[in-house]
């Protein structure tokens, strides 16, 4: 009963309000209760759009059934993974051990002093480690627990990937109505359009600048070329801001080793390759492809960075990609109705 001055009104708060209020606080709390596995379905959905459009390409032109010209894009793209981290992995961490002793910081070198890469080491740290039970059962957990999401990706997408002629189709699981049916068709073709443009074109990116990165630094002669290339590479998630974070380490380890003029010529160097990735190199990889302006995408990713760590900092974008197709469709749809 809520009184005003002299008149009183009377408010009556329905059953089924109540009711519909209790399932959506309980269907929310179920949400955060599978999060992992929500964050583990969104990222195999973001490995099927990105590889579908060769999936469909061998489908189509080739008349390949679906399941096996799934098959045989995986195959190809893990091999090509397999491939590079089998070259560069070995190679970078060899020379980040060496990048590392380069430095005269007293408590690094204790440390490394006092590994040995010899039979007779290991045995003996594999001894020191196996005096801890409860470390080794930890770490053969979270070892087999890795694998097992890693594969549980897999194969989750390998089937996101089969059904996804028919993914707008589980809409009907909710309305048989044919402008929703065919508005859910919408949307995945624009995310995948968009998202999935967005991912080929990111990995591209990465590849091209490590690649030229790698390059430069050999050419100018700048010890440990190969992880600092690396890092160049991965920090191309972060636009612009990426870059210039990654300049900072071969700058200064130019000027350590080689004086003054090579750290000039690393600046000369990082500030033309920025150019050309901002002039050519982007527009030419990223063009039509989920135009995420660079301010939003690093403030998306801090959001991320803040919520959910390093996994929320990946997904930030591809989240943020998604949301903004979703909340285009609607103010098309309704909003403006």
């Amino acid at each position: 009963m809520l009184s005003f001055g002299s008149n009183q009104r009377s408010v009556t708060i329905s059953p089924s309000v109540v009711v519909f209020g209790v399932f959506l606080v309980l269907f929310l709390y179920f949400l955060f209760f599978i999060r992992s596995i929500l964050t583990l379905l969104f990222l195999a959905f973001i490995v099927m759009v990105a590889l579908n459009p060769a999936v469909t390409g061998l489908e189509k032109r080739l008349r390949i059934p679906r399941a096996l010209s799934t098959a045989l894009v995986y195959l190809v793209v893990f091999g090509l993974i397999a491939t590079l981290l089998a070259w560069i992995v070995p190679a970078s961490v060899q020379q980040l051990y060496l990048l590392v002793r380069a430095f005269d910081i007293p408590f690094l070198q204790d440390e490394i002093r006092n590994i040995r890469l010899d039979l007779s080491e290991l045995s003996a740290l594999a001894g020191r480690v196996g005096d801890s039970v409860g470390f080794v059962f930890s770490l053969i957990s979270s070892t087999f627990a890795g694998i097992f999401t890693a594969f549980t990706l897999i194969v989750m997408s390998f089937y996101l990937m089969l059904d996804r002629p028919y993914l707008h189709l589980k809409v009907k699981w909710f309305t048989k109505r044919a402008e929703t049916v065919k508005l859910a068709k919408e949307f995945l073709d624009s995310v995948e359009s968009q998202l999935g443009g967005w991912v080929r074109g990111q990995f591209i990116l990465m590849l091209v600048i490590g690649l030229v990165t790698y390059l430069g630094l050999l050419l100018l002669g700048v010890p440990y070329a190969l992880p600092l290339a690396v890092v160049a590479g991965l920090l191309e998630i972060v636009p612009n801001l990426g870059p210039t974070l990654a300049a900072v380490p071969s700058i200064i380890l130019a000027y350590l080793t080689m004086g003054p003029v090579s750290a000039g010529l690393t600046v000369l160097f990082y500030i033309i390759v920025q150019q050309l990735e901002n002039n050519i190199i982007v527009p030419k990889i990223l063009k039509d492809n989920a135009d995420v302006n660079p301010l939003v995408a690093i403030v998306t990713i801090l959001i991320g960075l803040q919520v959910g760590g390093v996994i929320g900092a990946l997904l930030s974008v591809p989240a943020y990609i998604v949301l903004r197709t979703l909340y285009s469709l609607w103010l098309r749809e309704y909003a403006n109705r």
